[in-house]
């Protein structure tokens, strides 16, 4: 991903909201994979597999009452955000594939997500919790794994 290609994600993912600011570039440096979705050379989807902050993950499995399988699920499916509708599952299937067999999580707060999650393998984990973001708002967790080989 080029400079110019880096910054474009980070504009794009904070007009989506629901991110802080601060914290995202060195998130997105770390992601263990980026996807984006263009129409022509037009930014239009994107889409992560992220390593998040150790307090955050760990915050989000204790918030949801499950902070002893914190560590089962070091992945994080996050930055889904399209600027047009009907994007989001192809978003997620290609986060899902680069994924590969990293066990990966999901919080999420939207109907949209909470619908698509389950079809790609994740189930809800624990209990809902209230938003950092957006404190009107509760969180679910959602975690994929593999079954062992």
């Amino acid at each position: 991903m080029t400079e110019h290609e880096r910054q474009e994600f980070i504009a794009f993912v904070l007009k989506g909201g629901q991110v802080n600011a601060q914290s995202l570039p060195g998130l997105v440096d770390r992601a263990v994979a980026l996807v984006t979705l263009h129409d022509g050379e037009t930014l239009i989807g994107t889409a992560a597999v992220k390593i998040p902050n150790v307090g955050h993950h760990h915050g989000d499995f204790e918030k949801a009452g499950v902070k002893e399988r914190a560590t089962e699920f070091p992945f994080e499916l996050g930055w889904v955000h399209s600027s047009r509708s009907g994007n989001g599952r192809r978003l997620i299937a290609a986060a899902i594939e680069a994924a590969g067999d990293r066990n990966v999580y999901a919080t999420t707060k939207t109907d949209k997500m909470i619908h698509m999650l389950p079809d790609y393998g994740f189930i809800v984990l624990g209990q809902s919790f209230q938003s950092a973001q957006d404190p009107t708002a509760n969180l679910s967790l959602y975690v994929r794994s593999l079954p062992a080989a």
